[in-house]
C-alpha cells in the first residue's frame, strides 16, 4: 500500500498525510504570529508614549 506523501511548499519538506502538512504549518503561522503581535504591542506602547506626550 503507497502512503501519500506531501511536501511543504515554504520549506519543502515531505510529510506522509494531511494531517502532519496541517500541524506543520500551524505552528510555522503559531511562530509568525507571535512576533507580529510583539510587535504591534511595542508599536501601541509607543503610541501610547505619543499620544500622552502631546496631550494637553
Amino acid at each position: 500500500m503507497n502512503q501519500l506523501k506531501i511536501t511543504c511548499p515554504n520549506c519543502n519538506e515531505a510529510f506522509s498525510a494531511d494531517d502532519a502538512l496541517q500541524n506543520h504549518l500551524k505552528e510555522k503561522y503559531q511562530k509568525e504570529f507571535k512576533v507580529k503581535e510583539k510587535l504591534l504591542e511595542e508599536k501601541y506602547k509607543l503610541f501610547q508614549k505619543l499620544r500622552k506626550k502631546f496631550v494637553i
